[in-house]
């Protein structure tokens, strides 16, 4: 940094911001575009090399984040932890500003980065930022070491909205992360209604982790309605119309499936392909 660049700076407790990430921060767009005509880059780093673009996207300051984009921020900045712009504005679930730096060519998928904007939005419930980026063409089966696939972090929190979206979607129930599928991290919550929900959609209750343990191993008590629940479906055979529904979704493929509604089928046949009932 140039020493009249610092000087431009100020300490604001332990760190350091500059005049255009403050504008940012009190949501001043009249100040935003005073500092941006006197010259002031928008593609600033501060601390974390967390830009001003950063800012307003976690912050939900849509304004700001056009005033920024219309005058040269990169729309796939990443800060120090390699998070883009996306990131925060899934993670605090602004999906007015999600679709407008989808619409100026964010990536949905931001190369090199495991944990993804729908990582962000699942990690923190908001299932409806979790449509928009399976509908913009997220990696639903991205994988990090941490937190294992979206669909993973959902079955982890026992959020059965974002797990009915990212199925709906076409994420693989079956996924593993030192071979746990969801299924187990459902199990080890007691989560009989998500237990339920993954079963419906094609979870394997035989599979068996690294410790060779099932799902219903997972489960602490012994009397529990999900260990029974899962113990009867591993007994039980299912119907022809569960294994059909499968291979149908199958057969259509994950990147197709948004098209099941345009199919020439009855609409109550269309919304059991799309999981919309009966689960």
């Amino acid at each position: 940094m140039e020493l009249s660049e610092f000087k431009e700076n100020v300490f604001d407790g332990q760190f350091l911001v500059n005049d255009l990430h403050k504008a940012v921060e009190s949501n001043d767009c009249e100040r935003l575009c005073q500092l941006i005509e006197a010259g002031h880059s928008v593609n600033r780093e501060g601390i974390d090399l967390i830009r001003p673009l950063h800012e307003a996207c976690f912050r939900g300051h849509q304004e700001c984040v056009r005033i920024l984009l219309e005058n040269g921020a990169e729309v796939n900045a990443r800060n120090i932890d390699g998070a883009t712009p996306l990131c925060d504005a899934a993670s605090s679930g602004h999906l007015d500003i999600v679709q407008l730096l989808l619409d100026r060519g964010a990536y949905v998928n931001p190369p090199l980065l495991l944990t993804s904007p729908l990582h962000e939005a699942t990690l923190r419930d908001k299932w409806e930022t979790v449509e928009v980026l399976a509908a913009a063409g997220a990696n639903l089966n991205a994988s990090d070491c941490h937190f294992g696939t979206p669909l993973h972090v959902a079955a982890c929190q026992g959020s059965i909205k974002c797990c009915k979206s990212l199925l709906r979607a076409g994420a693989n129930v079956n996924a593993i992360k030192s071979l746990n599928t969801p299924l187990h991290e459902a199990a080890r919550r007691q989560d009989l209604p998500l237990i339920l929900l993954l079963l419906a959609c094609g979870a394997d209750a035989t599979a068996r982790n690294n410790n060779g343990l099932r799902p219903h191993d997972l489960v602490p008590s012994s009397t529990h309605p999900a260990k029974r629940a899962l113990l009867q479906w591993e007994s039980q055979p299912r119907n022809l119309r569960y294994y059909c529904r499968l291979e149908i979704r199958r057969c259509i493929g994950a990147k197709r499936l948004k098209c099941v509604p345009e199919l020439p089928l009855p609409k109550l046949l269309q919304e059991y392909l799309d999981f919309r009932w009966d689960i």
